[in-house]
Parts: C-alpha cells; structure tokens; sequence
C-alpha cells in the first residue's frame, strides 16, 4: 500500500480486501472526493492530500498544485487493461486480482498543464501490480469539454480553487508577500462583487413585487 497514496488513513481507516466492481464503495468519502462514474470506472481525488507546490527557498508555489487520485474499474476495464498488456507482451503476474489504478498529478497552472508524475496499477489489496513515471506534461487545453479525463481534471482544480486557503495552511511552506497581498486583494474584489450582486437582487426583488402590486390594482 503506498503512503503517499494513502497516507490519509493514518487516522485509522484501513482499507479491505474487495472484489471489482464493489471496492469503489470502499473508497473513504472522509477523504476522498467523488467526482464522476461512468460505465467503465469512478473517479475520485484525495482532498487531504491537495497541496501547493514549495520552492527552494520554502515559498509556496501557487501555480502548483499535486494532488492523488485512484480511479476503480469494472470488470469490463480489468479485462481491456489485461488484454493490452498481454498484447504488449508486459508481465502479468497478479493482474487476475487488478482493481483500479492510483495516480499521483502535478498541475501546473502558468503552463496549463498536467502530469501524471506516477501511475500504479493496484490489485484487490490495493498492492501496486505496476508502476509508471514515464508521463509528460500535457495541454489542458487539448481536452474537450467532453473528454472524461478533461472533465476530471477541471473538477480537481474547480475545488482547489473553491478551497485555496485549505491548500494553502496543508502546504508546506509560506507565502510571498507579493502573493499574501494578491490574495488579499482577490478576496477584497470578491466580497465587493457579491455585496453588489446581493444588492442587485434585492432590487429586482423589489421592482418584482411593486410591479405586482401595481398589476393588482389595476385589477382592482
């Protein structure tokens, strides 16, 4: 079972041994978000462990963001992932037991990438069967809003940007004063623009219901 996967679970939850397609019900909702199903897997990222990017000098990196993922399959997408490793002639030894696969990305939002810096396959256990870190950045401009992974990934940094200052305090690290100011100001324009959005509703609420009334005498 690998810590930086589940590392989470040191506050006591442990995971069982499963038979696919059931093991996502097994998946911690306390620590990891759902984020989609579709007909051959589910979707989830681990939100305890979403972090800011630290440089040398320990200064936070905002336009990082690491994230783990784990992805479980159904019996139909174990078999297409056997049958394209034995047509690849790649080993496969404990695959009768695959489950799903765990993924550890690194979002890089200034380049507006994405790298799955590592990839494990894992069995019923949630053993690692095999492991990848050969991947390359990619464009996340180069998914369509209908690509599954696309949608996956906007959703991951949707809820990092809804929950920054979460990240920011789970971050090892401090924030440049220039970035500490920036926020400030965001959060200043944010506040100004919901104060004027709940004005302008209770406006329209206002104009709402002196046009009924004005309709009503009429009537009358």
């Amino acid at each position: 079972m690998k810590r930086w996967l589940l590392g989470a679970l040191a506050a006591g939850i442990v995971f069982a041994g499963a038979q696919a397609p059931a093991s996502a019900e097994q998946v911690p909702k306390e620590i990891y978000e759902w984020v989609q199903s579709t007909a051959r897997a589910s979707y989830y990222f681990n939100r305890d462990m979403m972090n800011y990017g630290v440089d040398e000098e320990g200064h936070i990196d905002l336009n990082i963001i690491t994230v783990p993922t784990i992805c479980m399959y159904d019996n139909i997408q174990i078999q297409d992932v056997v049958s394209k490793r034995r047509w690849k002639m790649l080993p496969l030894a404990g695959y009768e037991s695959l489950q799903g696969e765990a993924e550890y990305l690194r979002f890089d939002l200034k380049d507006k990438t994405v790298q799955v810096v590592r990839h494990d396959d894992l069995d019923d256990k949630w053993g690692t069967l095999d492991t990848d870190t050969s991947g390359k950045p990619i464009s996340l401009d180069s998914f369509s809003e209908k690509d599954v992974d696309g949608i996956f990934y906007r959703k991951i940094l949707d809820y990092a940007k809804a929950h920054r200052d979460d990240l920011i305090k789970r971050s090892k690290g401090t924030l440049t004063e220039a970035d500490r100011k920036l926020i400030e100001e965001e959060k200043k324009a944010e506040l100004k623009a919901k104060e004027a959005e709940k004005k302008a509703a209770e406006k329209a609420e206002k104009e709402r219901k002196k046009k009924e009334k004005k309709e009503k005498q009429n009537k009358e």
